[in-house]
């Protein structure tokens, strides 16, 4: 039996972020949660983890359900902080629920599941030659993401909706916006990008395929363990 332990930048649980990773894991995995912001409230969280101007952001979500904008470098020193405490609590698999990049992150021994590698790998290989458009959730986000993901070719647009907004209005206008400059896949970069957003896109009559962190993650990692 493997101790899986899905760890969000935010506050867990998040099972909207984990829920298409572990409908592919076998019944016989036991799931944790952790996050970053947990026991803390807004003003502390904000106080210690909160974007900093000229550095880079990740967006996540509060267990009150309002969004906070959190500082990429603070993020990633407390998530080595809690790798190395839930891997002293058992876990075998660390699943980050994140698809910002961090280098600094490693495991002594469980198996650690970073979407942003595994996505990028993905798409770079699945979509090869595809004009594919990009969703951030951010403005602030589409510098580091051309970064991100600068292998690609032909090279990709960009776009932003938040996936944390009450509706899907502004995402399906950012994705007819990317289709209409002659994009014919879109990946939503994010891990707060799930199953109702794609299915949002499907309503609004968008044929292309529709790329979600935890289904890339969820389809390449439940083989692993089954």
């Amino acid at each position: 039996m493997h101790t899986v332990t899905f760890l969000t930048i935010g506050e867990s649980p998040r099972p909207d972020l984990s829920v298409a990773i572990e409908a592919e894991l076998p019944p016989t995995a036991r799931i944790r949660h952790a996050g970053v912001l947990d026991g803390l409230g807004r003003a502390e969280a904000e106080a210690r983890f909160g974007a900093v101007a000229g550095r880079a952001t990740l967006l996540s979500r509060l267990a009150d359900g309002g969004s906070v904008t959190l500082d990429a470098e603070a993020v990633g020193a407390g998530l080595v902080a809690l790798v190395e405490r839930v891997e002293d609590e058992g876990a075998d698999v660390v699943v980050l629920l994140c698809t910002g990049e961090f280098p600094g992150l490693r495991t002594r021994r469980a198996r650690l599941v970073e979407p942003d590698a595994l996505l990028t790998g993905y798409v770079g290989t699945a979509l090869r030659g595809s004009r594919i458009g990009i969703v951030v959730p951010l403005p602030e986000q589409v510098a580091e993401a051309r970064t991100k993901w600068r292998a690609l070719t032909p090279a990709p647009s960009f776009t932003t909706a938040s996936p944390y907004a009450d509706d899907t209005t502004a995402l399906c206008a950012a994705a007819r916006a990317r289709l209409e400059e002659g994009a014919d896949a879109l990946v939503l970069d994010c891990m707060g990008y799930g199953t109702r957003h794609r299915e949002a896109l499907r309503a609004a009559g968008i044929t292309v395929p529709v790329l979600t962190p935890g289904a890339v993650v969820g389809a390449m990692l439940g083989p692993l363990l089954g």
